[in-house]
């Protein structure tokens, strides 16, 4: 609970300009802008919303780019893997429908899942046996299904990963010589059930192309585009209008530059001049496609902390948000040795080693991008930067403290 405020006064939701006086986030703040000074990113934007009526408090820092403009609210980013806890809602809300459950088998909604193959020791070989369980769709959403990424290493599997161009998210850019053309989502789908697992289904948390099978069972399911689903579900409903696979024009003249640390030096790899994001996509990718603004991520974050609704909308029903922000992992299994899973985002349980309220959820992305649902304390957050490799810079782990002492 904030410190000064009761639990009524905070589901009523305080006006905006009241909390922001109450609560000033000047660690938060202080972080964002040390960041900028040490021209460790171009710009960053920080955005809060409480339970209740949609009133963000915004805190913003530098530019789009190095010598772009200043950053606002409606600045649009690469979220990457922030795609996951949307493809992970639109999923729940099928669960909702009465059309999947979360132990619906995969190969119930796409055959070619039926009779998969599980690697003997997939860092020498692809050597395989036939898979002991199926896959259901409670591991697609907790990266339990037993696949892996390109990006997991470099062994066989991920490079039978690569030559099958089982890459969704790359794009043009991050193709290397050698990589397979890239499928569109119908055919990564058929491709991908060629390949043998990596390990069984349900036995252990191993971070994949999960979400982005997810996408393609969606598409089978609904009988349309990945695009459409999102925008009908979720993107029209919660009113995220700078949220897609594909820009326009006028929000690419929006979009955040987009930079690769080599060495000491950030290097643009994609921008607003020219940008990947204003064409076609290779593949409407589940797992990684969109990009989006503070302002609309912060209304999907609104949604998920009034447990579904916004606007006085309902987007999901009440006990279908809650659980997917539930821990959804078969039983025994952890994420980092101690903490739960929802649908696309880590869930902490009780005890979690960074003293996290029990029951956040939320997830980042490949370009340093962070989403929280603190639902214990009353708020979710979302930050916004544009710099790759994210494991770059402890920006995670110091965002997160700066939250914390901001709320203590």
């Amino acid at each position: 609970m904030l410190q000064g405020m009761g639990g009524a006064a905070l589901a009523a939701g305080l006006p905006a300009a009241l909390w922001a006086r109450r609560r000033d986030h000047a660690a938060v703040k202080a972080l964002i802008e040390r960041y900028v000074a040490e021209g460790k990113v171009a710009g960053a934007v920080v955005g809060y919303v409480t339970p209740g009526a949609f009133r963000p408090v915004y805190l913003t820092a530098g530019k789009t780019a190095f010598d772009g403009e200043a950053v606002t609210p409606d600045t649009i980013h690469r979220v990457y893997s922030m795609t996951k806890p949307v493809t992970g809602m639109a999923v729940m809300q099928q669960v909702a429908l009465g059309r999947l459950t979360l132990d619906t088998p995969v190969s119930d909604i796409l055959p070619a899942y039926k009779d998969m193959q599980v690697a003997v020791d997939p860092a020498k070989s692809l050597e395989s046996v036939p898979a002991k369980a199926p896959i259901l769709v409670r591991h697609l959403l907790t990266h339990t299904a037993g696949l892996t990424y390109h990006i997991m290493g470099n062994g066989p599997l991920q490079q039978a990963y690569r030559r099958a161009g089982l890459m969704p998210g790359v794009g043009r850019l991050g193709a290397q010589p050698g990589d397979g053309a890239q499928p569109n989502l119908t055919g990564f789908v058929e491709a991908l059930a060629k390949l043998p697992l990596r390990s069984e289904p349900g036995k252990e948390w191993h971070y994949s192309v999960a979400l982005d099978l997810a996408g393609g069972v969606l598409e089978k399911v609904t009988g349309k585009t990945l695009d459409a689903v999102f925008a009908e579900q979720l993107l029209g409903p919660c009113g995220m209008p700078d949220t897609g696979f594909r820009l326009s024009a006028a929000q690419g003249r929006r979009l955040s530059t987009n930079y690769y640390r080599i060495g000491e030096k950030l290097v643009p790899i994609d921008s607003a001049a020219k940008s990947e994001w204003t064409s076609e996509p290779l593949i409407l990718a589940g797992g990684a496609g969109l990009a989006s603004s503070t302002r609309d991520y912060a209304r999907f974050g609104q949604m998920l902390l009034n447990e579904g609704e916004i606007d006085g909308r309902r987007v999901m029903p009440r006990e279908t948000a809650r659980l997917a922000m539930s821990n959804l992992m078969p039983a025994g299994v952890f994420f980092e040795k101690s903490q739960g899973f929802g649908a696309g985002g880590r869930v902490t349980l009780p005890g979690n080693p960074e003293g996290d309220p029990a029951g956040s959820y939320g997830w980042g992305g490949a370009a340093g991008t962070i989403f929280a649902v603190d639902r214990a304390r009353g708020f979710a957050v979302v930050l916004m930067v544009q710099y790759m490799p994210s494991e770059q810079y402890p920006l995670n782990k110091e965002f997160r403290e700066a939250v914390k002492a901001d709320w203590v």
